[in-house]
């Protein structure tokens, strides 16, 4: 049996193809309360390690698979840029406690998750740095980069996958498994609906929308990237029933990300869209460990 641990874990979208094959999870780390209480509602077997910075390495029981979608905020394109430097809040030096675990522990594999913009942040010169890192842990690195428009979700969400080994794996080309997803395929009937908020960005998003009608989900076509903030332009959808934009619902949130209807049930509705847009498409996760990775590592 494959053995795992997960470090921020959020709600569980990277461990759900995992949990999809059975694997044990021998603990997770993960502090946001919110999200400890979805994910707990769903493997309240599993152990929370708690704050990663505060974690004696050595103490983990043994494992095959690392797995995390390490913060991200310092390396997006919407965030502040500032990458390995990020020393005021730390996320950006969260790398550093990964190449810890994998020194202390040297499980067989790692597989982390992180946004495109990593690729470009400093002219390329942080991914150098992080791949780097990795190779001097002692492991063969890999990066995958994948969309989940193309493995069942109606979500156009790009991700990069580090994937490493202990040992040397072909270079395979990831396969394009489902890319007919529609957002009218997942969209929730309703009675009733929020108007958004008369605010600059929901204008501006709105305009876009109009302008841009590839993105405009009254033609029932794909949604651009969640994120975390509710009431934000990327939630805001043209729906025909009510000739008027609204707001996604967090049941359909749920879908676009993979994740069964009522997933997030449990914490507030500002929590749940919170959750989602920060968790990792369930979709992706489970055609990179019960097809991909199957092929490159035999697992």
């Amino acid at each position: 049996m494959i053995k795992y641990f997960s470090l921020f874990t959020g709600i569980g979208g990277l461990d759900y193809g995992l949990e999809k094959r059975q694997a044990f999870c021998v603990g997770f780390s993960e502090i946001k309360k919110s999200s400890i209480k979805i994910y707990k509602s769903h493997y309240p077997e599993h152990q929370n390690w708690g704050d990663i910075t505060k974690i004696n390495f050595i103490d983990l029981p043994d494992f095959d698979i690392l797995t995390g979608g390490f913060p991200c905020q310092s390396f997006s394109l919407m965030g502040l840029r500032k990458g390995l430097k990020d020393f005021k809040n730390k996320k950006g030096t969260m790398i550093l406690y990964i190449y810890e675990v994998l020194i202390i522990k040297q499980p067989k594999y790692f597989v982390l998750e992180n946004v495109r913009g990593i690729l470009n942040h400093d002219r390329g010169k942080t991914f150098l740095k992080i791949f780097r890192l990795f190779n001097n842990a002692g492991y063969n690195v890999r990066v995958l980069l994948l969309n989940s428009l193309y493995y069942g979700s109606a979500q156009n969400r790009e991700r990069i996958i580090f994937l490493g080994s202990k040992l040397d794996f072909e270079k395979i080309r990831p396969e394009i498994k489902d890319e007919k997803k529609r957002f009218l395929d997942i969209r929730e009937e309703i009675s009733d609906y929020k108007k958004p908020k008369d605010t600059k960005r929901n204008k501006d998003k709105i305009e876009q929308l109009l302008h841009y009608n590839y993105e405009l989900i009254g033609k029932y076509d794909r949604v651009g990237t969640l994120m975390t903030k509710y009431g934000g332009g990327d939630k805001l959808v043209w729906d025909t029933k009510f000739n008027d934009f609204r707001y996604l619902t967090v049941k359909e949130c749920e879908r676009l990300q993979g994740f069964p209807d009522n997933w997030t049930k449990g914490v507030s509705d500002n929590l749940r869209y919170w959750a989602l847009g920060n968790a990792v498409n369930c979709n992706m996760s489970d055609y990179l460990f019960n097809d991909y990775l199957q092929k490159v590592w035999d697992l």
